[in-house]
């Protein structure tokens, strides 16, 4: 079994993550170099103060989505700030390629959430069915996680890191669990449980900074960006569910033939 997850999930999660990566250079991209040269005063992009693809330090990916709180699979697809380590890949395409090799990281640890669930629900797949199981994927890791802290461009106000991680991955788990309680389960106390846990994340509230100021970045940029980081991320995880069950659909017949 473990195999199998492994097959499926790294046949969608390269594939998806790769159809990521195009998007991101193509949609949200060219808004970040914008934000960033807002930010720097018009300076170029990539040597700003240290807003990237996580948490404002490259490769950490904030609370779990884009860098900046988009739903994206990876990061908010302009790399090339410090690493850490003095080292930042240059502009052009040493930074695309990095920037995509992270994305598609990044969609291959999704899948192997995703197929791994599948498997467990242990539920017949089709590519159909693997839409709605990524539909599932995008409510719990942007969707739901967005209206507490929607994808944010540098320049833009943000409370402390590691609470917004904290509050992303509960908003995450919690989800994902009312998900499958509501869809999956034919218990009524336990859809019941279900809507709770997807209540649960908002009542408790997401974090925001408690300093004053306003952004340096115009609110239609920023609405633009919200906009189509979610809309990216959906896009990116329909693909994987639709790869995903495919693949699984094709094991299974697969394993049905040699049963035979």
């Amino acid at each position: 079994m473990f195999k199998r997850i492994f097959a499926c999930a790294l046949i969608a999660g390269v594939l998806a993550g790769l159809v990521a990566a195009v998007l991101q250079q193509a949609v949200t991209v060219p808004l970040v170099v914008a934000a960033e040269a807002l930010e720097g005063g018009g300076a170029p992009a990539g040597h700003g103060d240290g807003h990237d693809q996580g948490g404002h330090d490259h490769g950490s990916h904030d609370h779990g989505t884009d860098g900046h709180g988009a739903a994206a699979p990876a990061g908010n697809g302009h790399g090339g700030h410090d690493h850490g380590d003095g080292w930042i890949p240059q502009d052009g395409v040493e930074r695309i390629f990095y920037t995509s090799l992270m994305t598609v990281l990044i969609g291959l640890g999704y899948a192997f959430v995703l197929v791994a669930l599948i498997a467990f629900s242990g539920r017949r797949m089709t590519a159909r069915q693997g839409v709605l199981w990524g539909a599932a994927g995008f409510v719990a890791t942007g969707l739901a996680p967005g209206l507490g802290l929607p994808p944010e461009l540098p320049g833009m106000l943000a409370a402390e890191v590691q609470a917004r991680q904290i509050w992303w991955l509960l908003t995450v788990v919690l989800t994902g669990l009312g998900l499958w309680l509501i869809f999956l389960s034919d218990r009524q106390v336990l859809m019941g449980v279900g809507i709770i846990a997807l209540i649960v994340p908002h009542v408790i509230g997401a974090p925001h900074p408690h300093h004053g100021g306003g952004s340096g970045v115009p609110p239609e940029l920023a609405a633009q960006f919200v906009t189509a980081s979610l809309a990216m991320a959906a896009v990116f995880w329909c693909v994987l569910g639709a790869i995903a069950g495919n693949v699984w659909r094709r094991m299974d017949h697969a394993a049905q033939g040699e049963g035979n």
